[in-house]
């Protein structure tokens, strides 16, 4: 039986921000939200909810699941810096949604980006060739694979200076280099209202929107001050060599309360990657 009826959600007004990939505490219940805020060197384990939408029990089907730093378009399989992959060694799905699935490995966050991470979960026929290219968060579902991923970062914008700076990475993962838009702008706080529960604070930061200042995007993962204070929220057009990646640096300023800010990533008008990050104003 082909895994066509399996499906891992895309997220909703936002593709990037799919429920049914999540971390919990080692150990601790599989619920989401999750943590939404992972923390450098402490363990977790990776949770993707799989819903089998035919009448029937799917048993030959395999889940790769994988994490990089926030990354926006399609990931070059060679740039991803750690991956683990489950395969079903007997599990079968039911028909039904709700089945949540834990990666073989745990995973620990590192220094790099300071725990920040990108998840992508793919679910797909076994005998389906992999691993593919390179990983489109945005594409499908197809008759032999559902892709989905998970990209929200937690920062906090301290007393002095009330500055962020988020470090990401856009990729192009097709043959040949193209052009995209890079850009940010605010959102409103309830486009992540589901996952509230899992970041300091929780759901009553809706209730404390702030507002972005001098929001910008820096071409680079250590801009200089000149750099940040000339930012602006859209870049284009940004050049990416085939089959790679390029660092930026989202900054700001957030004086009180939470504020949610969308980065994407365009090629011909059209978005082809996303992340989300969630500021939170540091308080005394």
């Amino acid at each position: 039986m082909a895994t066509g009826p399996l499906v891992i959600h895309h997220g909703s007004p936002n593709f990037w921000l799919s429920p049914d990939i999540w971390v919990t505490l080692s150990g601790q219940p599989n619920t989401p939200p999750g943590v939404a805020n992972p923390i450098v060197g402490t363990t977790y384990d990776v949770q993707v909810r799989v819903e089998n939408k035919s009448s029937s029990v799917v048993d030959d089907w395999t889940m790769f699941v994988c994490w990089a730093i926030p990354t926006l378009g399609g990931i070059p399989l060679t740039d991803i810096s750690l991956a683990q992959q489950l395969n079903n060694n007997g599990i079968t799905v039911p028909p039904g949604p709700n089945h949540i699935f834990q990666a073989a490995n745990t995973w620990t966050p590192t220094f790099e980006n300071h725990g920040h991470e990108c998840l992508i979960a793919v679910v797909y026929w076994e005998g389906l060739p992999f691993p593919f290219p390179s990983l489109n968060g945005d594409a499908g579902p197809d008759q032999s694979w559902s892709i989905a991923q998970h990209n929200l970062g937690v920062v906090q914008a301290p007393i002095h200076p009330r500055r962020f700076h988020y470090t990401f990475q856009a990729c192009n993962g097709a043959d040949e280099e193209r052009l995209f838009v890079v850009a940010a702008r605010q959102a409103p706080l309830s486009e992540i209202a589901a996952f509230l529960p899992g970041v300091p604070g929780g759901r009553g930061l809706i209730d404390k929107p702030g507002k972005v200042e001098r929001l910008g995007i820096v071409a680079s993962a250590k801009p200089d001050p000149g750099e940040l204070e000339a930012a602006t929220a859209v870049l284009s057009p940004v050049k990416i060599a085939p089959r790679s990646c390029r660092l930026f640096t989202l900054s700001g300023a957030l004086e009180e309360g939470g504020a949610l800010i969308n980065v994407t990533q365009s090629l011909d008008e059209r978005v082809v990657g996303g992340l989300s990050v969630l500021v939170i104003a540091e308080t005394k």
